[in-house]
């Protein structure tokens, strides 16, 4: 697929199937196939009514146009998503695919554009005590966290102490940190900025220079 050139504005990095379907079989199926989890805003999210929003979608839908073809949202998840792209359920994976090695060695990635790291999403009422992974790291503090991305593994790889709830999905957590059944969660900037300024009050971001080792999207 030559798509990669295309997008290099695209705000989140975009995994391209090594095995996928060559652009002339897009082109004569009509149809581009973009598989995303749908649960990570402002990228690719679903508000009340059910419907698929957020800048990679909006992007997606304009790829379609410029390509001449209807776009198809085939919802995915974290720990599916690289398998459902080797087994080419869709043709192209949104809805913020950080880079990561696993990933690039299996797919093509587009060229990271956002500047984007692991910061702190926590419940307000708990975020001021919560800037640094020193002070996350601590045996009274409650981490919420969804299985299969760099979320999961970022939590793994560096909380050892602290109290880990896993939870179903990115939404779930959301909703530990409005209970206050969780203290934080760990997200990245752009995800954890958008909450902050969309609920205020009740999300805050404990971190605004993200840990160290951040990738971008």
């Amino acid at each position: 697929m030559k798509l990669k050139s295309g997008l290099a504005f695209i705000i989140a990095a975009i995994a391209f199937g090594a095995q996928a379907r060559d652009m002339n079989s897009i082109q004569q199926s009509g149809e581009l196939k973009v598989g995303v989890p749908g649960d990570y805003a402002p990228l690719a999210f679903h508000n009340k009514a059910g419907e698929l929003l957020g800048y990679d979608v909006d992007m997606a839908k304009d790829l379609g146009k410029r390509l001449g073809l209807k776009v198809r949202f085939v919802p995915t998840s974290w720990p599916t998503l690289s398998a459902d792209l080797q087994a080419d359920k869709f043709d192209i994976a949104m809805g913020g695919v950080t880079e990561t090695a696993a990933r690039a060695k299996d797919f093509a990635l587009s060229q990271p554009v956002v500047p984007n790291g692991k910061i702190a999403l926590a419940n307000c009422a708990s975020a001021p005590a919560l800037g640094s992974l020193e002070k996350i790291d601590q045996p009274n503090v409650k981490v919420v966290v969804n299985p299969g991305g760099t979320n999961q593994s970022f939590v793994d790889e560096h909380i050892k102490h602290a109290q880990i709830i896993r939870v179903k999905n990115n939404i779930d957590n959301l909703e530990a940190l409005r209970q206050k059944t969780a203290d934080m969660m760990v997200t990245d900037l752009i995800e954890g900025v958008y909450y902050q300024s969309n609920e205020p009050g009740v999300f805050c971001v404990a971190n605004e220079t993200p840990f160290p080792g951040h990738r971008q999207l």
